[in-house]
């Protein structure tokens, strides 16, 4: 007996579910962070039936995988092989010691003059630690913040994302820009500003907020050169103001 309350349930017109790709920001025993573009959101963690210990089905950030969502409710299908990790050395500056230069990064002031350090940070998005930029005086200022070089060739589409948060003093204008650029080069050895070619601006912040809650930065360029491409987090700050960086990632799509 075929049952038709099923049959026409089944062909009515939705509502359909959706599919995405996004990076695991982080994750617990039952749900997940996931970034797409440059929006977060929370995801359930499918197992198999029959298994009671959730442990080894949570996946570790920066894992990229499949999400379906249904009205308002999204679920992870599973993880996506056959694709690279976070290329860049430290992304989320774990490696560093709090109040020290983040390791394997590079620093240079664009204006004005500006410094950065690893601080302790309970509410960073992977780990505890992140990177503060703030000015050595009074003054505005622009710095880049970039990354460990990725190899990559000519016509290539690099994903790149990071999250940006803000702290001001007291009175202080909450006026902080932030932005995600990509730099170019002809090598692995070589700094800003010896570039090969312009740098790509992928996504960008202004007004930073204070954090908690962070603000995603993410997005996708094509290599226009064979060599090396550097993550880079620029900054445009007054004193008073700090912009903090954590979870910087950078992937080849294709």
């Amino acid at each position: 007996m075929t049952n038709t309350s099923s049959v026409v349930l089944a062909a009515q017109d939705g509502p359909w579910s959706q599919t995405r790709t996004g990076v695991v920001v982080e994750a617990t025993g039952s749900t997940a962070v996931i970034l797409v573009g440059s929006t977060t959101f929370v995801a359930s963690i499918t197992v198999p039936f029959g298994v009671t210990d959730t442990s080894d089905a949570v996946p570790a950030p920066g894992t990229l995988v499949t999400v379906l969502r249904q009205d308002s409710s999204w679920t992870i299908i599973g993880k996506i092989f056959g694709v690279t990790g976070n290329l860049i050395l430290n992304g989320s500056f774990e490696n560093s010691p709090t109040g020290s230069f983040p390791e394997d990064w590079n620093f240079v002031d664009l204006s004005g003059a500006s410094d950065v350090s690893v601080v302790n940070d309970a509410s960073a998005v992977d780990g505890d630690h992140v990177a503060a930029v703030t000015t050595t005086d009074a003054l505005a200022a622009s710095s880049y913040l970039y990354s460990s070089p990725v190899f990559v060739n000519i016509g290539e589409t690099i994903q790149l994302s990071a999250f940006v948060g803000a702290a001001y003093e007291d009175g202080t204008a909450e006026t902080a820009d932030a932005a995600l650029y990509a730099l170019w080069f002809a090598n692995d050895t070589n700094l800003y500003p010896t570039t090969s070619s312009a740098d790509t601006l992928v996504a960008s912040a202004t007004d930073v907020i204070p954090s908690p809650p962070w603000t995603p930065l993410s997005g996708q360029v094509v290599a226009p050169v064979t060599g090396a491409v550097r993550l880079a987090l620029r900054s445009s700050v007054i004193g008073g103001q700090t912009l903090l960086y954590d979870f910087a990632f950078v992937r080849k799509v294709s």
